[in-house]
């Protein structure tokens, strides 16, 4: 197997992408990509439901992909979300002993050791540490950078950190889905991390931006802030619930609902609608019943009122109250991202800076050379966030290693 070469799987709701490149000197070049629908019911909201056909579309994009990159393929890299992933800040201080002998790396292994047990009494044998991000350091009080304070002196070290948590059951049926499909997991992370890879900045996450990765049945969010990760959710509420709604209240297939939505839905206040879309709120849309013939006419304010009401709410109620949690501070000067399959949906960044007051645009992944350009959609940021991850963590491994090496080089002979 060639080491230099990273694959990824975003493992959707509806579809399952697989992604796989080459790490170069300059970067990445992507050398393969495959993608298998995936049929209703056999994940509903970000869970495994039906692990053989899960295994089964895993296995044909994992061939899929052997053959257009020449290699096997036996670690991947995923993603998580679903509504089965949480992020919550904690703060801990320990005493230096003696009082003001220097900080070192035993001090910082500590304090993380005491967070995690913290961690695993509050929430019990159901979830599993994923991750535990150094945000800020403290000696004596002082604000430090997030960077170890090794080497200061000090009475007192404090250390926060943002701490993501998953449940273990999702997680589990999904490593053996991969490991049925024969592969193994190398690493795994938060949708909305990958998502925010493949899609901001760094200075928009030095500023503050919240990123909003919509899908079809699940919508994962992350906030940065003076660099920083200060927030991770998931929830399962998505894209799907609009499509659901339409073909309730419409009475017409799901597929077609779905379709109706991508062509006809306005996000935005109706109030915002009617003052600059008259024309267009009172066009006609014909719709078609289960046997697919014409029902009725309905109009696109009457559809528009439809995808708003699901919006509004996932905004409002649902996100809105984690990204005050971070305190106003943190907000000002923040702007949004939205990604995702309903990204698409029209008007989606008005309804967004209506709601919270800030900047919004539409996220597309950055064009990584070998990808194509049916590839530069919003549907496809966790994806490619994800291989970008994957082979970030290749380069840092590969870094290590080296520095090792050269350390007992010099121990030998020093």
């Amino acid at each position: 197997m060639n080491e230099n070469i990273v694959t990824a799987l975003d493992i959707g709701t509806s579809k399952i992408f697989g992604i796989s490149a080459l790490i170069k000197n300059t970067g990445i070049e992507i050398i393969g990509t495959d993608i298998q629908n995936l049929p209703e019911d056999v994940i509903k909201k970000g869970r495994v439901v039906d692990i053989e056909e899960t295994t089964n579309t895993i296995f044909f994009v994992l061939k899929n992909l052997q053959t257009k990159i020449g290699e096997n393929i036996d670690w991947v890299t995923i993603g998580i979300g679903g509504g089965h992933l949480k992020g919550e800040n904690y703060t801990k201080s320990i005493s230096i002993e003696p009082s003001g002998r220097e900080i070192n790396e035993n001090d910082i292994q500590t304090l993380r050791r005491e967070i995690n047990n913290t961690l695993i009494a509050e929430k019990g044998l159901g979830k599993k540490i994923l991750y535990t991000v150094s945000r800020q350091y403290k000696v004596d009080n002082l604000n430090i950078t997030k960077k170890e304070p090794i080497g200061m002196h000090g009475n007192a070290l404090e250390i926060s950190v943002h701490s993501i948590t998953v449940d273990t059951n999702p997680l589990q049926d999904i490593k053996n889905c991969i490991k049925n499909a024969g592969a193994q997991i190398e690493s795994i992370y938060p949708h909305s991390w990958a998502a925010a890879e493949a899609v901001i900045t760094e200075e928009e996450k030095k500023i503050g931006c919240l990123l909003l990765d919509i899908g079809k049945g699940t919508t994962d969010i992350c906030f940065f802030t003076d660099g920083i990760i200060a927030a991770t959710q998931s929830i399962k509420i998505g894209g799907g619930l609009i499509d659901s709604d339409i073909s309730r209240l419409l009475h017409t297939p799901l597929t077609y609902a779905e379709e109706i939505k991508k062509t006809y839905g306005y996000a935005c206040y109706p109030s915002l609608l009617r003052e600059d879309k008259n024309n267009i709120l009172s066009q006609q849309v014909e719709i078609l019943n289960t046997s697919g013939k014409l029902s009725k006419n309905v109009t696109v304010g009457q559809i528009s009122n439809i995808v708003y009401e699901r919006l509004n709410e996932l905004f409002s109620i649902y996100i809105k109250p984690i990204i005050m949690q971070t305190g106003e501070a943190s907000i000002a000067g923040a702007n949004i991202v939205i990604t995702g399959g309903s990204a698409k949906i029209k008007d989606i960044t008005t309804l967004s800076e209506e709601i919270f007051g800030l900047p919004s645009r539409i996220g597309a992944p950055k064009n990584l050379p070998g990808l194509e350009t049916t590839y530069h959609q919003p549907e496809f940021s966790t994806g490619i966030g994800l291989v970008m991850l994957a082979s970030q963590q290749v380069r840092k491994d590969k870094k290590k290693s080296s520095f090792q090496k050269v350390k007992k080089i010099f121990e030998k002979f020093f």
